[in-house]
Protein backbone atom coordinates (compact mmCIF):
# COMPACT_ATOMS: atom_id res chain seq x y z
CA UNK A 1 0.00 0.00 0.00
CA UNK A 2 1.02 3.41 -0.80
CA UNK A 3 0.47 5.77 2.07
CA UNK A 4 -2.04 8.84 0.95
CA UNK A 5 -1.45 12.54 2.12
CA UNK A 6 -3.61 14.12 3.67
CA UNK A 7 -3.37 17.76 3.90
CA UNK A 8 -5.65 19.98 7.03
CA UNK A 9 -5.88 23.63 5.29
CA UNK A 10 -7.19 26.97 6.19
CA UNK A 11 -7.07 29.87 5.03
CA UNK A 12 -7.54 32.06 8.82
CA UNK A 13 -5.64 30.78 11.67
CA UNK A 14 -6.58 29.52 14.89
CA UNK A 15 -9.28 27.08 13.77
CA UNK A 16 -7.56 24.43 15.31
CA UNK A 17 -5.91 22.91 12.17
CA UNK A 18 -2.91 21.78 13.90
CA UNK A 19 -4.67 20.17 16.31
CA UNK A 20 -6.73 18.40 14.08
CA UNK A 21 -3.83 16.82 12.54
CA UNK A 22 -2.52 16.10 15.35
CA UNK A 23 -5.26 14.47 16.77
CA UNK A 24 -6.01 12.53 13.08
CA UNK A 25 -2.36 11.43 13.52
CA UNK A 26 -2.57 10.15 17.08
CA UNK A 27 -5.71 8.30 16.42
CA UNK A 28 -4.93 6.82 13.09
CA UNK A 29 -2.01 5.21 14.88
CA UNK A 30 -3.35 4.41 18.76
CA UNK A 31 -6.58 3.21 17.75
CA UNK A 32 -6.74 1.93 14.33
CA UNK A 33 -3.27 0.28 14.58
CA UNK A 34 -1.87 3.07 11.37
CA UNK A 35 1.71 3.48 10.80
CA UNK A 36 1.78 7.53 10.79
CA UNK A 37 4.03 9.96 9.67
CA UNK A 38 2.83 13.54 10.70
CA UNK A 39 4.61 16.34 8.73
CA UNK A 40 4.58 19.89 10.05
CA UNK A 41 4.16 21.91 6.87
CA UNK A 42 3.46 25.14 8.15
CA UNK A 43 6.82 26.62 6.79
CA UNK A 44 6.92 29.89 8.82
CA UNK A 45 5.41 29.18 11.65
CA UNK A 46 5.55 25.65 13.06
CA UNK A 47 3.96 24.65 16.45
CA UNK A 48 3.70 20.54 16.32
CA UNK A 49 7.42 20.84 17.60
CA UNK A 50 6.13 23.00 19.94
CA UNK A 51 3.13 21.23 21.02
CA UNK A 52 5.13 17.68 21.02
CA UNK A 53 7.82 19.38 23.06
CA UNK A 54 10.59 17.95 20.38
CA UNK A 55 14.05 19.14 20.01
CA UNK A 56 14.06 20.21 16.53
CA UNK A 57 17.66 19.59 15.76
CA UNK A 58 17.15 18.65 12.38
CA UNK A 59 13.74 19.77 10.56
CA UNK A 60 11.93 19.34 7.46
CA UNK A 61 13.57 22.84 6.02
CA UNK A 62 17.05 20.60 6.52
CA UNK A 63 15.17 18.10 4.53
CA UNK A 64 14.12 20.62 1.82
CA UNK A 65 17.95 21.43 1.37
CA UNK A 66 19.18 18.17 0.68
CA UNK A 67 19.08 16.38 4.21
CA UNK A 68 18.00 12.64 3.51
CA UNK A 69 13.85 13.51 5.35
CA UNK A 70 14.91 10.43 7.52
CA UNK A 71 17.09 12.40 9.39
CA UNK A 72 14.34 14.46 10.47
CA UNK A 73 11.82 12.10 11.77
CA UNK A 74 11.28 11.66 15.73
CA UNK A 75 8.94 9.23 17.36
CA UNK A 76 6.30 11.10 20.01
CA UNK A 77 3.38 8.96 21.12
CA UNK A 78 2.86 6.28 19.07
CA UNK A 79 3.42 7.88 15.91
CA UNK A 80 6.35 9.78 13.57
CA UNK A 81 6.73 13.67 13.34
CA UNK A 82 8.90 15.62 11.18
CA UNK A 83 8.46 19.09 12.97
CA UNK A 84 9.59 22.39 10.92
CA UNK A 85 11.69 25.13 11.99
CA UNK A 86 10.90 28.18 13.66
CA UNK A 87 13.88 30.10 12.74
CA UNK A 88 15.53 29.33 10.00
CA UNK A 89 18.11 31.71 7.76
CA UNK A 90 18.81 29.63 4.61
CA UNK A 91 16.06 30.09 1.93
CA UNK A 92 14.26 26.57 0.94
CA UNK A 93 12.15 25.53 -1.75
CA UNK A 94 9.20 24.76 -0.26
CA UNK A 95 7.92 23.15 -3.86
CA UNK A 96 10.20 20.55 -3.34
CA UNK A 97 7.97 19.33 -0.29
CA UNK A 98 5.94 16.49 -2.42
CA UNK A 99 9.52 14.98 -3.71
CA UNK A 100 10.89 14.84 -0.23
CA UNK A 101 7.72 12.92 0.80
CA UNK A 102 7.66 10.36 -2.09
CA UNK A 103 9.75 7.99 -0.52
CA UNK A 104 7.78 8.06 2.58
CA UNK A 105 4.51 6.92 1.13
CA UNK A 106 6.32 3.33 0.92
CA UNK A 107 7.21 3.20 4.41
CA UNK A 108 4.15 4.13 5.92
CA UNK A 109 0.18 3.77 6.08
CA UNK A 110 -0.80 7.50 6.57
CA UNK A 111 0.90 11.02 5.78
CA UNK A 112 -0.41 13.72 7.06
CA UNK A 113 0.42 17.38 6.73
CA UNK A 114 -0.48 20.44 8.99
CA UNK A 115 -0.24 23.78 6.42
CA UNK A 116 0.07 26.89 7.04
CA UNK A 117 -2.66 29.67 6.40
CA UNK A 118 -0.53 31.62 3.89
CA UNK A 119 -1.38 31.68 0.59
CA UNK A 120 1.76 31.28 -0.82
CA UNK A 121 2.71 28.71 1.85
CA UNK A 122 -0.36 26.51 1.56
CA UNK A 123 -0.44 26.05 -2.31
CA UNK A 124 2.91 23.55 -2.09
CA UNK A 125 0.99 21.93 0.31
CA UNK A 126 -1.95 21.15 -1.41
CA UNK A 127 0.43 20.59 -4.69
CA UNK A 128 1.97 17.15 -2.52
CA UNK A 129 -1.80 16.16 -0.92
CA UNK A 130 -3.55 13.78 -2.22
CA UNK A 131 -6.81 14.69 -0.17
CA UNK A 132 -7.36 17.78 1.43
CA UNK A 133 -9.69 17.94 4.47
CA UNK A 134 -10.56 22.28 5.38
CA UNK A 135 -10.71 23.06 8.78
CA UNK A 136 -13.41 26.02 9.99
CA UNK A 137 -15.03 27.21 12.63
CA UNK A 138 -18.61 27.53 12.98
CA UNK A 139 -18.78 31.45 12.24
CA UNK A 140 -19.79 33.32 9.07
CA UNK A 141 -16.67 35.09 8.47
CA UNK A 142 -14.42 32.27 9.09
CA UNK A 143 -16.64 30.12 6.30
CA UNK A 144 -16.30 32.66 4.21
CA UNK A 145 -12.36 32.60 4.00
CA UNK A 146 -12.39 29.04 4.34
CA UNK A 147 -13.55 29.07 0.96
CA UNK A 148 -10.15 30.37 -0.24
CA UNK A 149 -8.68 26.48 0.55
CA UNK A 150 -11.16 25.21 -1.47
CA UNK A 151 -10.38 26.86 -3.95
CA UNK A 152 -6.90 26.71 -4.38
CA UNK A 153 -7.56 22.96 -3.76
CA UNK A 154 -9.97 22.79 -6.83
CA UNK A 155 -7.32 24.89 -9.06
CA UNK A 156 -5.11 22.11 -8.46
CA UNK A 157 -7.12 19.54 -8.92
CA UNK A 158 -6.58 18.13 -5.61
CA UNK A 159 -9.88 16.11 -4.21
CA UNK A 160 -11.13 17.59 -1.37
CA UNK A 161 -12.63 15.23 1.28
CA UNK A 162 -14.79 17.40 3.05
CA UNK A 163 -15.10 20.06 5.46
CA UNK A 164 -14.35 20.00 9.65
CA UNK A 165 -16.00 22.04 11.74
CA UNK A 166 -14.08 22.59 14.76
CA UNK A 167 -14.28 24.46 18.11
CA UNK A 168 -18.80 24.29 18.14
CA UNK A 169 -19.22 26.44 21.47
CA UNK A 170 -22.94 27.38 21.02
CA UNK A 171 -24.73 25.38 18.25
CA UNK A 172 -27.92 27.99 18.54
CA UNK A 173 -25.88 30.92 17.59
CA UNK A 174 -23.39 29.34 15.17
CA UNK A 175 -23.82 28.08 11.52
CA UNK A 176 -25.91 25.21 11.28
CA UNK A 177 -24.80 22.20 9.51
CA UNK A 178 -27.21 22.66 6.21
CA UNK A 179 -25.77 26.35 5.79
CA UNK A 180 -22.29 25.42 6.15
CA UNK A 181 -22.83 22.89 3.50
CA UNK A 182 -24.80 25.08 1.38
CA UNK A 183 -21.90 27.80 1.37
CA UNK A 184 -19.27 25.60 1.09
CA UNK A 185 -20.44 23.15 -1.50
CA UNK A 186 -18.83 20.16 0.27
CA UNK A 187 -19.97 17.81 3.01
CA UNK A 188 -19.13 18.09 6.88
CA UNK A 189 -17.53 15.08 7.85
CA UNK A 190 -16.79 15.98 11.78
CA UNK A 191 -18.37 18.70 14.08
CA UNK A 192 -16.23 19.06 16.98
CA UNK A 193 -17.00 21.04 20.23
CA UNK A 194 -15.19 23.29 22.22
CA UNK A 195 -13.31 22.02 25.45
CA UNK A 196 -11.30 22.68 28.14
CA UNK A 197 -10.15 19.83 28.73
CA UNK A 198 -7.55 20.25 25.41
CA UNK A 199 -6.27 23.52 27.01
CA UNK A 200 -4.93 20.70 29.85
CA UNK A 201 -3.88 18.33 27.57
CA UNK A 202 -1.53 20.55 25.41
CA UNK A 203 -0.54 21.85 28.73
CA UNK A 204 0.54 17.93 29.06
CA UNK A 205 2.26 17.97 25.51
CA UNK A 206 0.07 14.50 25.24
CA UNK A 207 -2.32 14.31 22.25
CA UNK A 208 -6.21 14.52 23.88
CA UNK A 209 -7.25 11.55 22.21
CA UNK A 210 -5.16 9.68 24.38
CA UNK A 211 -5.03 11.87 27.50
CA UNK A 212 -8.62 11.62 27.69
CA UNK A 213 -10.67 9.38 25.18
CA UNK A 214 -13.95 9.55 26.53
CA UNK A 215 -13.75 13.58 26.16
CA UNK A 216 -16.42 14.18 23.73
CA UNK A 217 -13.36 15.88 21.11
CA UNK A 218 -11.89 12.62 21.33
CA UNK A 219 -14.73 10.72 20.16
CA UNK A 220 -15.72 13.02 17.48
CA UNK A 221 -11.82 12.61 16.13
CA UNK A 222 -12.50 9.10 16.67
CA UNK A 223 -15.23 8.65 14.62
CA UNK A 224 -13.94 10.84 11.62
CA UNK A 225 -10.77 8.84 11.56
CA UNK A 226 -13.24 5.85 10.99
CA UNK A 227 -13.91 7.24 7.27
CA UNK A 228 -10.71 7.49 6.91
CA UNK A 229 -9.44 4.15 7.40
CA UNK A 230 -13.04 2.87 6.49
CA UNK A 231 -13.76 0.89 9.52
CA UNK A 232 -17.31 1.29 11.46
CA UNK A 233 -17.76 4.03 13.55
CA UNK A 234 -17.44 2.55 17.47
CA UNK A 235 -20.63 2.68 18.89
CA UNK A 236 -22.10 5.21 21.03
CA UNK A 237 -22.85 4.50 24.62
CA UNK A 238 -26.93 4.47 25.36
CA UNK A 239 -26.87 7.66 27.16
CA UNK A 240 -25.26 9.44 24.56
CA UNK A 241 -28.11 9.28 22.38
CA UNK A 242 -30.81 10.51 24.32
CA UNK A 243 -28.52 14.33 24.29
CA UNK A 244 -30.43 16.84 21.55
CA UNK A 245 -26.41 17.74 20.85
CA UNK A 246 -25.60 14.50 19.55
CA UNK A 247 -29.04 13.70 17.70
CA UNK A 248 -28.45 17.13 16.05
CA UNK A 249 -24.98 15.40 14.54
CA UNK A 250 -26.58 12.67 12.12
CA UNK A 251 -26.08 13.84 8.79
CA UNK A 252 -22.30 13.91 9.42
CA UNK A 253 -22.45 10.71 10.26
CA UNK A 254 -24.01 9.73 6.80
CA UNK A 255 -21.32 11.89 5.08
CA UNK A 256 -18.61 10.08 6.72
CA UNK A 257 -20.27 6.52 5.47
CA UNK A 258 -20.53 7.97 2.24
CA UNK A 259 -16.88 8.91 2.51
CA UNK A 260 -16.06 5.43 2.81
CA UNK A 261 -17.82 4.18 0.20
Amino acid sequence: MVAPILAFVSVKGGVGKTTLALETASSLANHYGKKVLLVDANFSAPNIGLYLDLTNEITLHDALLGVGLHNAIYEAHGFDVVPAAMDYSEEVDVYRLKKVLEKMKYRYDYIILDSSPHHSEMKPVIAAADKIFVVTTPDHVTLATSLKAAMIAKKNNTPIEGVVVNRIRDPKHEEDLGDIEELMGLPVLARIRDHKKMIKAMYHKIPITLHDERNCISREICRFVSSIVGEPEKPFRFFELMLPFKMSFSKEIINRQLSKE
